[in-house]
């Protein structure tokens, strides 16, 4: 019996599903907290030399030295110490990187400087603690000559993300999703927590990487076993959701961090709630599909008659196939171990069908995590405060994604994940036309809803594309390249000074072209997950740019809903890959 069937007598979404999709959304909170915190650790705050012989602020700003209060007083002691110079708009400010050399002889910080000698800061710095009370660069002091080691802090932790894309995702096919969840769950919780008691900015750097590297595989494991639980409709429902408690995490760690103004304090609070998670251990299964593709059917039926027990159902009786049954290995060793060679990524590209949606695929990752990230590293252009700017990109993924879950089962896969692509593409390019104003900036937030739908979308339909055999392998490959868009978006970023409309021209160029992409691949609205290489290969063979749009999918599943195998031996005529079959 095909599993998608299977899951229909013991529910598609029952009892226990909804038990362990929710233990799995909650996850999502701290994981997102990880993903973004660097923007509230590592932020940049105004810093200027200290001068031996003038004290700190909170020392001398008191009422006794005439200062009405504390800011008066900072402004002379700037005054007593800093040059000014020109900022990039010409605009006269205080040096963040120079002193006089000369001010040490005494503390008046009336007095005017006593010489006209600038030297580099030689004894530290001066940072403005109104907003935050500690971050990464002022305990490390990275500002002037090491400015940019934040910025390479940050592409450590997309380098731990893309070791990670490539590790678990092995992983998790080999030994399973169970065992992965729970040994990378360890990793992030050790190193998530130990982060907070860095000693020194290299500490700091690599234990970021090891965080992202884990908390990508427990990240991932979640996000596969959910969707294998599930009945394809309900696929959708998991991937949408699941997004969306991604964005809502973000919304949390804005408001975690306008509470917390430390960055000890606030990653350790992000990072001590992985630690509840252990409990899942004696409620997370090893996902039922996997088990039966290594062909451990005795394991896989008695999860199955453990759902369906919490589910109140009953587990057919004619479980699995005779021939399917016959097949069965010794326990510890899988199916590819016996009959065949072990499978790895090199899969996805042997065969000509499946090398070319694979690489579509990964190529949309590519597109929408750069285009993602690039716009979110743009939002200070909206003019408001860190916090707001913060809630704002996070709140408007909400919408999007959204609006792609009520078009994904009405017009399907391809052509809703090519639109969202396609406007997320246009409104960049529109953007760069747009002059800077109210204007520009909601036009780039058309973008941001958009990709913010093109990354919910491309989880989904990347987790239908690829067979279970190499699923989360596939989803690992496909991670592995978007991770390296997101180490390329802030250099994109940077590349904007020498013209300014480039960032925006690369990201709604690429969007755009991923949307045509798209269109190559077949549609998946109603069909089984293909299990094998096999089946793998054989779906949606000869889908071409081709428009076509799912009809009603509340349709009785029983009835219409076919498998990848059974639907590439039909006729092609009048019933070819890229023409729709109703769930």
């Amino acid at each position: 019996m095909k599993y998608e069937n299977i899951l229909k007598h013991i529910g598609v979404l029952g009892k226990f599903q909804k038990i362990l999709i929710a233990g799995f959304l909650l996850f999502q909170l701290p994981a997102c907290c990880q993903f973004i915190g660097q923007v509230f650790l590592g932020a940049t705050t105004d810093h200027w030399c200290k001068t031996p012989g003038i004290a700190d602020v909170e020392a001398n700003c008191s009422s006794s030295l005439g200062f009405e209060n504390a800011l008066e007083c900072q402004e002379a002691q700037k005054n007593r110490s800093i040059p000014y110079e020109l900022d990039s708009d010409g605009n006269l400010v205080f040096s963040s990187c120079k002193r006089y050399a000369e001010g040490e002889g005494g503390s008046d910080v009336n007095s005017s400087a006593s010489s006209d000698v600038i030297i580099s800061c030689d004894s530290g710095w001066n940072f403005d603690r109104s907003q935050y009370k500690s971050t990464i660069n002022q305990d490390f002091s990275l500002v002037c000559e090491r400015e940019d080691l934040p910025g390479v802090a940050q592409s450590v932790w997309f380098a731990g993300l893309l070791t990670g894309s490539i590790i678990w995702g092995s992983v998790g096919d080999w030994i399973g999703r169970r065992k992965t969840f729970f040994l990378s769950l360890v990793g992030v919780s050790i190193s998530s927590i130990a982060t907070s008691f860095s000693p020194s900015f290299e500490v700091f750097t690599l234990l970021r990487f090891v965080t992202a590297n884990c908390c990508y595989g427990a990240f991932l494991m979640t996000y596969v076993l959910g969707s294998e639980l599930v009945g394809p409709k309900q696929r959708v429902m998991y991937g949408s959701v699941s997004a969306m408690a991604f964005s809502v995490g973000y919304m949390v760690l804005v408001c975690l961090a306008y509470l917390i103004r430390d960055w000890r304090d606030l990653q350790l609070t992000m990072s001590l709630p992985f630690l509840p998670f252990f409990i899942l251990f004696f409620w997370f299964p090893e996902s039922p599909r996997w088990l039966i593709s290594k062909g451990r059917f005795g394991e896989a039926k008695k999860i199955l008659e453990r759902i369906a027990r919490v589910n109140k159902t009953q587990v057919p009786e004619n479980l699995f196939d005779e021939g399917e049954e016959n097949t069965k290995v010794p326990h510890g060793q899988t199916e590819e171990k016996v009959t065949t060679r072990p499978i790895t990524q090199l899969d996805l590209l042997r065969t000509p069908n499946l090398r070319k949606k694979s690489l579509i695929i990964c190529y949309d990752w590519f597109v929408v995590n750069m285009v993602y990230y690039g716009l979110s590293l743009s939002t200070s252009a909206l003019g408001i405060n860190d916090y707001v700017a913060g809630f704002v990109s996070g709140g408007v993924e909400i919408p999007g994604i959204l609006l792609s879950w009520w078009m994904v089962d009405r017009y399907g896969r391809r052509f809703t994940t090519s639109s969202a692509y396609t406007t997320s593409g246009v409104a960049c390019l529109i953007t760069m036309c747009i002059p800077p104003g109210v204007a520009r900036a909601v036009v780039a937030m058309v973008g941001k809803f958009a990709a913010a739908a093109a990354f919910n979308l491309v989880y989904l339909y990347s987790v239908e594309i690829y067979p279970t055999v190499t699923r989360t392998m596939g989803m690992g490959m496909s991670s592995m390249v978007a991770r390296v868009s997101g180490i390329l978006a802030p250099i994109i970023l940077i590349l904007g000074k020498y013209w300014h409309p480039l960032p925006l021209f690369v990201f709604g160029g690429s969007s755009v072209l991923a949307g045509l992409f798209t269109l190559l691949l077949p549609e998946t609205l109603g069909f089984n997950l293909p299990d094998t290489l096999e089946e793998g290969e054989q779906f949606g063979k000869g889908a071409g740019l081709k428009l076509c749009c799912a009809g009603n999918t509340d349709k009785d599943d029983d009835k219409t809903v076919k498998s990848p195998a059974e639907y590439a031996a039909l006729p092609t005529e009048g019933n070819s890959p890229n023409d729709d079959v109703m769930v």
